[in-house]
């Protein structure tokens, strides 16, 4: 593929230093009209070590408002982002709505760091680049412009580059053996970087190859390439969210909330117990999954008035409270609602050996958002196929997820509404909206079985617990987390 572009390709530096101050000028007004407009941008600068990454980058920041932008200088990564996958420390930087992330090295190439080390590196590339494949698609199904550069020199430039830094006392400290010994594996790497771009040049985040021997012409390139993609946006020839893959899963009836057995119980006296046992192995399974660095997500939805605040104090009781976090997951505030809306649930992920539970969580999309019509049709019939991807994606690096969906009766939920009404210590857990969403039960009801066709996956499958029995729902779902723990162990 490389061997296809001249890498001697420039621009008379006339020509450049005439039209370049005018294509910036265009730049900065349509870094303005991205704001008004509320579009995200994400700006991906890779390359070859010395090809000019932080030059190209400087050329840009030059051209917008400072105050609305992010640059990350993507290098090797904290311990904080150690514990977690791949696409979470990138997840977690991408824009809000209206401003423009520059990434000077990116996913991709922690990608060829992390992955090229060990056996089966292969199979964990292709792993890795389909996880981006998807990663991207869904900012780009969200509204998100995605540019990926490519600076591309000779393995004969890159040594000359790098010599010049050494002699140069102000850049000396920029050459590390680790530079060298990858312009030494420049032909070994070539090939990978190759794959890697063609597995992830997507219709809807294509590259961009940027023949750099010449620094001005690469960051003339650039600079140009980004001012057309974006004057293409706003003028409406190139339109936001075209839903790539907006399919998902076909349904299988694997659960159904209408054939749960409601009246299955527990044994009152042997409920206290039992209990007792259940929480001394949850305990001792928090302990193994942070030995082993095993990252656990717990997710609890249901009715309400389905027990799911009980529940999780039960499950929690007896765990070290400094492995574990509980996120009540309520309305999204502004901030939230002006980025994707996984980012606020990947950035409460746990990392290695920690356990978050999820007091509702992501399928709030699929749920009250699509019944309440907070988003469109489209939004919430394309998160069924993401909310699988983050799963896997979560899942095939190592991470567990156990869901539970509490499941209660009409009858016995107006029981419990009644209850809290006349319980001063539970007044505040009963509101009109609660009310509200009860006259829905039958949209709600059609809703959670398309929920459970459609994310009802081998690597994350769904516990319907039948909840009529608040001691039965306790049990059975700290047996479930005991069970699904021993299987990564």
């Amino acid at each position: 593929m490389f061997e296809l572009y001249n890498l001697n390709a420039t621009v008379d530096e006339k020509t450049i230093d005439k039209t370049l101050p005018g294509i910036k000028g265009q730049l900065g007004e349509l870094q303005r009209a991205c704001r008004d407009n509320g579009i995200p941008v994400v700006i991906l600068i890779e390359g070859w070590n010395a090809s000019g990454i932080t030059s190209v980058s400087g050329e840009i920041v030059q051209a917008i408002d400072p105050r609305g932008y992010n640059l990350y200088s993507i290098g090797t990564p904290t311990d904080e982002e150690r514990a977690h996958n791949l696409i979470w420390r990138f997840f977690i930087k991408t824009p809000a709505k209206g401003r423009i992330a520059i990434f000077a090295r990116s996913w991709y190439s922690r990608t060829l760091a992390e992955q090229l080390s060990g056996l089966n590196w292969n199979e964990r590339l292709k792993e890795s680049t389909s996880a981006i494949r998807n990663f991207e698609r869904q900012l780009v199904d969200d509204g998100t412009l995605v540019l990926k550069f490519f600076l591309h020199i000779s393995k004969e430039e890159q040594r000359k580059r790098m010599i010049e830094r050494e002699r140069d006392t102000l850049t000396g400290w920029m050459i590390t053996r680790g530079d060298w010994d990858f312009h030494h594996h420049y032909d070994l790497y070539l090939p990978v970087i190759e794959q890697i771009i063609e597995e992830t040049d997507t219709p809807f985040a294509p590259w961009t190859i940027v023949e750099a021997t010449n620094p001005a012409y690469a960051g003339f390139k650039v600079i140009s390439r980004i001012t057309k993609v974006l004057e293409r946006r706003i003028s409406g020839k190139e339109p936001a969210g075209k839903n790539y893959r907006n399919g998902s899963p076909k349904p299988k009836k694997r659960l159904d909330v209408d054939k749960a057995d409601l009246t299955k119980t527990a044994v009152k006296q042997d409920y206290t117990g039992q209990l007792k046992e259940y929480q001394d192995q949850v305990r001792e399974a928090q302990y193994l999954l942070y030995k082993r660095k095993v990252p656990l997500i717990i997710v609890y939805e249901g009715w309400d008035a389905a027990g799911k605040g009980g529940n999780i104090l039960r499950l929690t009781a007896s765990m070290n409270p400094r492995g574990y976090e509980v996120v009540p997951v309520s309305r999204p505030n502004d901030y939230e609602l002006s980025h994707h809306y996984l980012w606020r649930f990947y950035s409460r992920f746990p990392k290695a050996g920690h356990i978050t539970l999820f007091d509702r969580s992501w399928y709030g999309r699929v749920l009250v958002e699509r019944v309440e019509g907070f988003c469109s049709e489209p939004e919430w019939k394309r998160a069924f196929n993401e909310i699988n991807e983050m799963e896997r994606n979560f899942v095939s690096e190592g991470g567990g997820i156990v869901k539970f969906w509490l499941e209660i009766d009409r009858d016995e939920q107006l029981a419990r509404f009644r209850q809290r009404e006349t319980d001063s210590k539970k007044q505040w857990k009963i509101t009109d909206e609660d009310w509200r969403n009860r006259e829905k039960w039958g949209e709600y009801r059609d809703a959670v079985n398309e929920m459970f066709a459609k994310t009802d996956t081998p690597v994350a499958p769904w516990t319907l617990v039948e909840s009529n029995d608040k001691f039965y729902a306790r049990l059975k779902t700290l047996q479930t987390t005991i069970d699904y723990v021993g299987t990564l162990l």
